[in-house]
């Protein structure tokens, strides 16, 4: 009988590397990774082009750490529709439906505007579960081909990142047009907290993924508010 052969992926090993703002006398040493490059020099990531400085640049905890914090704060209002119906306008669209036609009503709007808005909100709504099966698309694919590339883990995760840094990019460009269409399609609750908190979000997920000098200041003075 022929025995069946098990194929295990073994995380790379942690090299520690200071940080680049530490300083040279006291600083706390900190858990940075490389690819295997010795091995597959071109494969250590599929985001080549124009990401590839970014993908193939070294990688901190601290980053991956300080990315995952960033997206689950900016996924937490999204789960908590789990558990009530009225979307927390802070933090998420809030389009106009078909609960919405007697107060448009009551505010003078027209059979037209009225029928406009409704459907504007209905195919708004539509694109945003594009986007995110897009996004899960994307991410998926990128981990499936790159585990089996032999790519390390911790460059599989921080090519997640990158993945959601540019869904971020476009979804806030895209709540900056809908806010600002005519007639905009948001409510004028969620207008202005909504393009903030994108905006926030952005900032603060690709300081995480880029390992620049302003990326890592931006992610420390964030984490020293944060830290008690």
């Amino acid at each position: 009988m022929q025995q069946a052969s098990v194929v295990a992926f073994v995380p790379p090993k942690a090299r520690v590397a200071s940080s680049p703002l530490a300083t040279t006398s006291a600083a706390t040493p900190s858990l940075s990774f490389e690819p295997n490059a010795s091995n597959n020099p071109r494969r250590s990531t599929l985001l080549l082009g124009v990401l590839s400085p970014l993908a193939e640049a070294p990688i901190y905890t601290e980053g991956l750490t300080f990315g995952w914090v960033v997206l689950c704060a900016a996924m937490t209002p999204y789960v908590l529709q789990l558990f009530t119906q009225r979307p927390l306008p802070f933090f998420l669209a809030n389009y106009y439906g078909g609960q919405d036609i007697v107060d448009l009503k009551a505010e003078g709007k027209t059979v037209e505007e009225i029928k406009l808005l409704v459907e504007s909100g209905r195919v708004a709504e539509v694109e945003w579960k594009v986007r995110f099966a897009s996004l899960c698309l994307a991410i998926t694919t990128i981990a499936f081909f790159e585990v089996n590339g032999g790519v390390d883990a911790v460059r599989v995760l921080r090519d997640s990142y990158i993945a959601w840094g540019i869904f971020y990019v476009e979804a806030t460009l895209v709540i900056r047009r809908q806010a600002l269409s005519n007639p905009p399609i948001l409510k004028i609750e969620s207008r202005l907290g909504i393009q903030v908190w994108h905006i926030l979000v952005t900032i603060l997920l690709w300081a995480s993924i880029t390992e620049t000098y302003t990326g890592i200041a931006l992610r420390s003075f964030v984490t020293e508010i944060f830290t008690f």
